[in-house]
This record gives C-alpha cells, structure tokens and sequence, in this order.
C-alpha cells in the first residue's frame, strides 16, 4: 500500500498562503503538513491545523541532495509581473500573440532577467528539467482581497487583514508621492484577481501535481506553469480608485490623482508604464473560473 504523502510548506502568514493552507486542509485532511514561518506567532493555529513548524531551508539543495521513493513535488508561486511588456509610455500596446501559460516555448523565455520573479523561477524551472523534482507553477496577476479563510484571523495577524499584496504595493506608493500615479494616457492595462481566486486555482494545480505524479517526465515543467489572472483593468480607471482608498485610510491628505511620466510614477512605476497581455489557456483546461468579487467592488470595501 502506498503511503500518504506529505507537504512542507512556506509562507502561511501571507495574505495567500494563509487562506491556501486553510482550504487545503479541508480538502486534504489526510496529508501531513510541515510548515516554515518567519515567526512563532502562528504556531498555535498551525498546529490546530494538525500541522508543525521548522527552520528554513535551501529546498532545492536539499531535494538535489535527498533520494526519496518517489520524485518530489515543488509547488511554486510565483507572479505575473514578469510579463509585463517593458513599455514606459503607459498607452495601450496591442500585440498579435499573448504571452500563453499554455505555450511551452513561452514558458522556456523564463529567466532570471524577468523581474521580480525570475531569479527564483529559473533554477526551479532548471531543477525539473534536470529530473530532480516535479515542479508546479502558479503565476497570479495582482493579487486584491482579504480572505476569510486565512488562518491568522483568530491571531489577529496584519497579513490575515490586509486588503491585498498589490493593493498595498500601491497605497505605499501612493502614501510615497502624495497622490495617485497614472502614466502618460493610462489607457495600459493590468491583471488582477482576488486571493480566494488564487487559492482555488492553487487547489486545482495541487491536484494537478498529485495526478501526474508518476508520469511526470523532466520536459513536462513546461507544460506546468498556470497564469492566475481575472479582469483586465486600464490604469486611468484604477488610479482613482486607489486615490479614493488611500485616502479612506488616511495616507494621503486628498483623493489626488494625476497623470506623470514614467520615472515620477514611484516604485510601481514599470506596472503603470506596461502591459500585462496573458492567455491563460492552461488554467482554463484546469476548470478554473474566478468567482470573488472584483477589483473595483472590493476596493470600495476597504476602509
């Protein structure tokens, strides 16, 4: 009889970690859960969770160095910021093919040199095509929404009630310039989705992993790598939106927003100067279909 298997994990206390470790628990009550964390201050709801917690590792030093019975499974999360288009104008850029999850010669442009995520994608990436791991791909747009499901609500932790990764890349940079940032006509678009969104497709590529784990072959990473994206937003739209926000929550003195060139637009500056163009026929082939509210609904919640 074959044993169970088990999942280490790292980044509970994220704002999607959190949620993801909750629902997977409900879904999976069978596999045991070894968790990192960057502090105690979540032991107690990880071990209600029938979980434990240890020290950080070098995970693909280890798997190199450890033989198992059966190949490992690496789990990623990684982002879509790779792929924005490099534009500074921030106008809308059409292109005649979208950067494809589906397209596995898209897959292999990634490197270190696409930033933020890059740097940890490409060895990944090399490891499984090495034969060393099964690795798996989850690549969300920007991520908004706090998630009722995430398991430092009951700790009270900052993550559990934050309204977003992206969203709070934005407010710091908002609280930063004073006011809102579009660049040049902000007709540039974005992708966004909600975080229980991105929980749900990570539940679909987990089984995904456990399915093809026999007949996983190191070229197969390739084919393994799921955009998480939902609506399609024009900057010019979104800045107000972050501007009312920023203000409700008293960052800034005024609801401003104004139109600036690329190198006054602060630290988010290449996503407001780009474009996001992604088709994400693979995770469509999962049954993955964003369900939570959307941006602009859900910004109005936030106080």
């Amino acid at each position: 009889m074959e044993s169970v298997p088990s999942m280490l994990f790292l980044g509970a206390s994220g704002q999607t970690g959190g949620p993801f470790l909750t629902v997977f628990r409900k879904r999976y009550p069978e596999i045991p859960i070894t968790v990192y964390l960057r502090s105690t201050a979540l032991d107690a709801a990880i071990q209600a969770l029938g979980g434990t917690t240890i020290a950080h590792e070098a995970l693909l030093r280890g798997i190199r160095a450890t033989k198992t019975q059966k190949k490992p499974i690496l789990f990623h999360l990684s982002g879509s910021g790779n792929f924005v288009d490099g534009s500074t104008t921030g106008a809308y850029i059409p292109q005649d093919q979208h950067w494809n999850d589906g397209n596995p010669d898209d897959v292999r442009k990634i490197s270190a040199a696409l930033t933020p995520n890059g740097a940890c994608d490409e060895p990944i990436l090399k490891a499984a095509a090495e034969g060393y791991v099964n690795a798996l791909f989850v690549s969300p747009g920007g991520i908004y929404g706090a998630s009722t499901n995430h398991i430092g609500i009951a700790a009270g932790a900052a993550s559990a009630l934050a309204p977003g990764v992206w969203v709070a890349w934005m407010i710091d940079n908002i609280a930063n310039l004073g006011f809102s940032p579009y660049v040049g006509d902000g007709t540039a678009v974005f992708r966004t989705v909600h975080v229980d969104d991105v929980v749900e497709i990570m539940i679909l590529v987990f089984q995904k992993a456990l399915d093809t784990w026999d007949s996983y072959q190191p070229e197969d990473v390739y084919s393994h790598f799921y955009l998480c994206v939902d609506e399609t937003v024009e900057w010019k739209d979104v800045a107000p939106a972050f501007a009312d926000v920023a203000y409700r929550m008293g960052r800034i003195s005024a609801p401003i927003v104004k139109s600036v060139q690329y190198e006054d637009a602060g630290i988010v500056a290449k996503y407001l100067g780009g474009n996001m163009l992604l088709q994400d026929d693979n995770a469509r082939s999962l049954g993955w279909k964003p369900k939570a509210p959307g941006i602009f609904e859900t910004l109005k919640q936030v106080k």
